[in-house]
């Protein structure tokens, strides 16, 4: 029992001595980290809306998972990303385009795409999420549906 008591103290003390970081601190990271994101996605937006895969491509994570409106669908490399998007974005080009919802708790944004493909005008819905990695974030989907 004294044992059990011991180990209970031990644990119990060193939550204490290793505390969690200070919320003004955190909250600091926090704002940066959501000033990040949003500039993230203001580049996205533009690189979408100029078909300039240049301005979405130092974004992409390692693996990321593309599903596009023309049957497309699977994870690809970062490189294989930045052809197929590019691939994707000359074939329906853009007419307009704009993220009109963004979370940034779970981070995602949506947005309507609209584009012209051989003649015909329709719209599209781009779903893209990210996470945090190290000190910046990544874009680990874009969906084009």
């Amino acid at each position: 029992m004294k044992n059990l008591i011991f180990i209970l103290v031990i644990l119990f003390g060193s939550e204490i001595c290793f505390a969690q970081e200070h919320p003004i601190t955190s909250k600091l990271n926090s704002t940066k980290q959501n000033s990040l994101l949003h500039e993230l996605l203001e580049d996205v937006d533009k690189g979408i809306s100029e078909a300039e895969i240049s301005s979405i491509s130092p974004f992409l994570a390692s693996q990321v998972y593309l599903s596009f409106l023309n049957g497309i669908s699977g994870y690809y490399s970062s490189n294989q990303a930045y052809y197929v998007l590019e691939k994707f974005l000359n074939e329906y080009k853009v007419i307009s385009f704009k993220f009109d919802k963004i979370k940034t708790m779970t981070p995602f944004a949506t947005g309507i795409y609209y584009y012209e493909h051989k003649g015909n005008r329709s719209e599209a819905k781009v779903y893209l999420t990210l996470k945090l990695a190290t000190n910046s974030w990544q874009i680990t989907q874009i969906s084009i549906d």
